[in-house]
């Protein structure tokens, strides 16, 4: 297969920010000599300048989506369009740097251009490109694989969204791209993107689950009780995903072979669940596990444990639902439930097993949150049920059934905490994100009954 250059580039102007970004050097300061990127942004010491540096960590996500993108393009040059559109998003965030960068230089009256390496030009340059490289000519392809179709789905908008965001508020504010803020969006609400998850897969069936924030509440507990009473930590993070399956599938019974819709089914549980929870816990809050119990806090390779498994568990169920039988059953029986039957799917035995699953989701969400602090409140995030359900709506679920992926939840759920973040980075009252939830999930919805009608046509 003859490759061509077009295909290669993507993956040279990742490799080469990555070098230039931890080899080549960025500045040259007076007591330091010359030093990298990364030595300068690793904290203030060695920072004799005072370089901006708030934003530096973009350049390394912008290389590592460039990177990934062109070894995808690699693989299938028909994807070469989505491979360039890609690239030209990492590049929007590298140059998003060198704005913020120049933007300071001149603010503070800086002299110390002169000094900056060739690892700095060399970046600067490299984003240009991926920028550019857009407008390249690039062979036709079939109609689904062209930009405008590719770009049409709510995963893009999405993407693009955040791209705007962190523009946007990064120029306005350049600490709302430091790395712990950075982080903070990441993981903040990793456990609700996992949770995302099962809630996508009831929902792609037709059914949805309300419960599911006091469930979480009440597992995060039962795991905490657990440590606190000297059990292993592995019992501790196992037991709630046991439990939040058992509940799981007696919601899925009362729904499967009662018929009782799952909104009913689950708005009783969700008295029940909190009710349970009150009265256990009497307001007290679990304190004193054990050091090794807090798996939320753990750093392998220096990336925060929730982020490893919100993207995990997300690529892992998004190749499962596409290529699985059963994850392809769940989408028939979301799609046309009588249809399915005729097939041979089993509804009741598919409805048990999804709200299963959307328990176990539920009880590894659980853990995330009970182990990302050192106490574990009594009741669980106020409206963390609607931030689940958002997640999994805005991010292109069909609220109907039989559409949707799960990568769109877990940009969805990183979407809401970059909103609500960056609210507060403007001066705008964080409590207007449950009014942004609302305003996105009717024009969600909106959206996808505007798709579906002309579907029809």
């Amino acid at each position: 297969m003859r490759v061509s250059p077009l295909s290669v580039l993507p993956v040279v102007l990742g490799a080469g920010l990555f070098v230039a970004y931890w080899f080549l050097p960025f500045v040259t300061q007076p007591e330091l000599g010359p030093s990298t990127a990364a030595f300068v942004s690793a904290d203030r010491d060695n920072n004799v300048l005072e370089l901006e540096t708030d934003g530096a960590q973009l350049i390394l996500f912008g290389a590592a989506v460039t990177l990934i993108a062109g070894v995808w393009g690699l693989t299938n040059a028909q994807h070469s369009r989505a491979v360039a559109a890609v690239t030209a998003v990492g590049g929007v965030l590298v140059l998003e740097y060198f704005a913020v960068f120049f933007l300071s230089y001149r603010r503070d009256e800086g002299t110390y251009l002169a000094a900056m390496g060739v690892g700095f030009w060399i970046m600067l340059a490299l984003g240009a490109v991926m920028v550019l490289q857009l407008a390249l000519p690039r062979p036709q392809v079939p109609a689904e694989y062209r930009l405008s179709t590719l770009l049409a789905n709510q995963e893009s908008a999405i993407v693009v969204a955040l791209v705007v965001l962190f523009v946007t508020i990064g120029l306005s504010n350049p600490r709302f791209l430091a790395e712990r803020n950075l982080l903070d969006i990441l993981q903040g609400n990793a456990y609700v993107a996992v949770a995302a998850i099962g809630m996508s897969m009831v929902i792609i069936t037709g059914n949805i689950d309300i419960s599911v924030g006091s469930l979480i509440g009440l597992l995060a507990i039962i795991s905490g009780r657990l440590a606190v009473g000297d059990a292993p930590v592995v019992v501790a993070w196992t037991v709630p995903l046991t439990v939040g399956a058992g509940v799981g599938a007696l919601i899925g019974w009362l729904v499967a072979y009662l018929k009782i819709p799952s909104i009913v089914v689950t708005l009783g549980m969700l008295s029940i669940l909190k009710g349970v929870l009150i009265i256990w816990t009497s307001g007290q809050r679990v304190t004193g596990m054990p050091e090794a119990y807090y798996l939320a806090q753990w750093r392998p390779l220096g990336i925060p444990t929730p982020i490893l498994f919100m993207v995990g568990l997300t690529l892992l169920a998004a190749l499962w639902l596409r290529y699985s039988g059963l994850g392809r059953a769940f989408y028939a029986l979301g799609g046309n439930a009588e249809a399915a039957r005729l097939s041979g799917f089993s509804g009741t035995r598919l409805t048990m097993q999804v709200f299963i699953l959307n328990g176990v989701f539920a009880g590894i969400a659980a853990v995330l949150y009970a182990t990302q602090l050192n106490v574990i409140q009594p009741t669980p995030p106020t409206s963390l049920e609607l931030f689940v359900i958002t997640s999994a709506v805005v991010g292109g679920v069909s609220i109907l059934g039989g559409k949707g992926t799960v990568i769109g939840a877990m940009l969805a759920a990183i979407l809401l905490n970059t909103i609500r973040s960056g609210m507060i980075f403007v001066n705008v009252s964080p409590f207007w994100i449950q009014a942004v939830q609302g305003l996105l999930i009717l024009v969600t919805v909106l959206i996808d009954l505007v798709r579906r009608n002309r579907q029809m046509l």
